[in-house]
């Protein structure tokens, strides 16, 4: 009969044997040419590194010129009453006033998509230029 210490020995060397078939060893006589991900400063990495704050910061501030763009685009959406509002006489001579919400928002929606600039150009201008505004830059 085994004891505990010698079953407890007997399992770990199976472990090691199945660790060592799940992983095989590769050899490679070639020396290591690139240069180590650890030796690549941020600077050359493209890499902007943001503590918590300043995250909030850069984040707030992004949404900030969204809805102010969101904004300018509901002011200057070119909406024409005439496709908005259907006016008709009702029973006892009474005008009523319907609206075509659809037509709004589509409107809105269509300034929207025509002032928030997606391309990667435009984000990258923003980017640098909150950047610059939190002194990053």
């Amino acid at each position: 009969m085994k004891t505990v210490m010698e079953q407890l020995i007997e399992i770990q060397d199976k472990l090691d044997a199945l660790k060592a078939q799940a992983q095989p060893e590769v050899e490679c006589d070639e020396p290591e040419t690139e240069t180590p991900q650890s030796a690549i400063t941020a600077e050359e990495a493209n890499v902007i590194v943001f503590t918590k704050d300043e995250l909030i910061t850069f984040a707030t501030h992004l949404v900030e010129r969204v809805i102010d763009k969101c904004k300018e685009a509901a002011t200057d959406a070119n909406m024409n009453p005439d496709n908005i509002v259907d006016l008709s006489m009702g029973y006892g001579y009474q005008i009523e006033v319907e609206l075509d919400t659809d037509v709004i928002a589509r409107s809105i929606h269509e300034e929207i998509d025509a002032v928030v600039d997606t391309d990667s150009n435009s984000i990258n201008d923003e980017i640098n230029s909150i950047l610059n505004d939190m002194d990053m830059g």
